[in-house]
């Protein structure tokens, strides 16, 4: 059964509006600058505390700033962390935070063949719970609404199970059925695809979202 993460929550409605509409993971950025969904670590906190038991809260950050707000995070007791960067220890962020860790990797390098990609993502995954796989666009770290290429994130999927791979990338309702039957992914990861503008959720897209992928699994969601 396919999970649905939608990320980039910035308002208390959005937050209830992914609920309602069944997500089982909610992302919250903070310390990643350069995203116009980024926010201060409090008023992640203040959004954490609208989630529900059984929904997953994912902190989406840095190292740099979990040491920075260690305490703000220790307090918003995110159930996932999303870690961006490689300059700290995954073993001592997890045993400060208590919280599962998951690893960006970007797929699409150009000029990188499968056969590369491959042990690079296993690499990756050394120390953490679950790869995300992401579009690789220079410039940036991840959210760059780019679809993914399907087949190599596919076989990434294959070679590092049975932990999770998140399949992200430009994801939308209108594609979010066709990337899990290619991929089979344990969890499909929208933002861009579900927002109204930057930041700024569309109900009704993040219900087409959730229902859509959950058609994709033969499963029903009540509206």
């Amino acid at each position: 059964m396919t999970r649905v993460k939608i990320c980039g929550l910035t308002r208390e409605e959005d937050v209830d509006a992914a609920v309602d509409a069944g997500a089982d993971a909610l992302g919250f950025i903070a310390g990643l600058t350069s995203s116009p969904r980024n926010l201060a670590l409090e008023r992640v906190g203040s959004l954490m505390s609208r989630v529900p038991p059984f929904v997953t809260s994912v902190l989406v950050t840095t190292g740099a700033a979990l040491v920075e707000g260690s305490d703000s995070v220790r307090r918003m007791a995110p159930r996932a962390i999303q870690l961006y960067g490689a300059d700290y220890s995954a073993d001592s962020i997890r045993a400060s935070f208590r919280a599962q860790l998951i690893r960006p990797f970007p797929v699409g390098r150009e000029g990188e063949a499968e056969t590369e990609v491959l042990p690079r993502a296993g690499s990756a995954l050394r120390g953490y719970d679950a790869l995300l796989a992401d579009t690789a666009k220079k410039g940036f770290e991840g959210g760059t609404g780019l679809t993914s290429d399907w087949s190599v994130c596919a076989a990434i999927r294959r070679s590092i199970a049975p932990r999770p791979l998140v399949l992200s990338g430009g994801l939308r309702p209108e594609n979010v059925g066709a990337a899990i039957a290619a991929v089979e992914p344990f969890c499909v990861d929208a933002s861009s695809g579900v927002e109204a503008s930057p930041g700024v959720k569309d109900p009704s897209k993040v219900r087409a979202f959730v229902a859509n992928a959950a058609a994709a699994e033969g499963r029903r969601v009540v509206q």
